[in-house]
């Protein structure tokens, strides 16, 4: 309640003690602490620490209130508050943020923040966030391109298959085997040619990941590739294509 508040623990020279009391009035679930929280987080003399807890607070108690103040901590000076301000952010899940998110993966200057950000974004869902997500995959920054391939994945619509068939083709060894991974999230069966293509990789990972995803895919016509990918020379990859090939042979048999 926000008449139990510890006004003097906020005070207190224990940072461990304020950060504590700071967080547990964003587990109370009482909406009188909001104006407390705001206050800390917009506080630029307040220990960056406290701002963030403050942050994580406002995220958890939720509402429209919390929004603006959050957005305006998304472009903050210390990266800890940023953090916190974007993870907040996801916990509200407010289509408001997406143009802040969006701001901050065209912002070249806050690389640290790229990854995060397209993981929330992905969080929040939506057509616009599924079009900036898109956008990402045509970024230089390898980083964002995979937690890009990794978001539209958990976004799962089939629209996204094409661009995820294309990242099979990608120089970057990580990029392919997310979007293998990705792909066998959506289960779309556009897929096929490139994961089979895809056994052939020269990385034991994508390898790897193609075979799995083939299995939870469920064409026929991976059988073959499969059965010939048992002889890979990499024992988790004739693993992985037994393991995909024991899964299509089941489905057949109930088909």
């Amino acid at each position: 309640m926000a008449q139990n508040i510890n006004s003097t623990m906020l005070n207190d020279d224990d940072l461990n003690i304020r950060s504590s009391q700071i967080i547990a009035m964003g587990n109370s679930k009482d909406r009188g602490v909001i104006h407390t929280l705001i206050e800390i987080l917009k506080n630029p003399k307040e220990v960056s620490l406290l701002r963030a807890c403050a942050a994580m607070a406002l995220g958890k108690l939720s509402g429209n209130e919390v929004i603006s103040p959050l957005i305006d901590a998304v472009e903050d000076e210390q990266m800890i508050v940023s953090r916190a301000a974007i993870l907040a952010l996801g916990e509200v899940g407010s289509q408001q943020s997406i143009p802040t998110l969006i701001g901050v993966l065209e912002n070249q200057n806050k690389k640290e923040l790229h990854a995060l950000a397209i993981k929330v974004l992905s969080k929040i869902g939506g057509t616009k966030v599924k079009s900036n997500l898109l956008k990402a995959l045509e970024s230089e920054n390898n980083g964002v391109k995979r937690n890009a391939a990794i978001a539209l994945g958990d976004l799962g619509t089939k629209d996204v298959v094409p661009p995820l068939i294309k990242l099979m083709n990608d120089c970057d060894e990580c990029l392919r085997e997310i979007a293998a991974s990705s792909l066998s999230l959506i289960k779309d069966n556009r897929a096929v040619e490139a994961l089979i293509g895809a056994l052939s990789d020269q990385a034991e990972t994508v390898r790897t990941m193609a075979a799995s995803s083939l299995g939870y895919l469920g064409d026929n016509r991976a059988i073959k590739p499969l059965e010939k990918a048992l002889n890979d020379k990499n024992i988790l990859v004739r693993q992985m294509a037994a393991s995909s090939l024991d899964k299509l042979k089941a489905k057949k048999k109930t088909t």
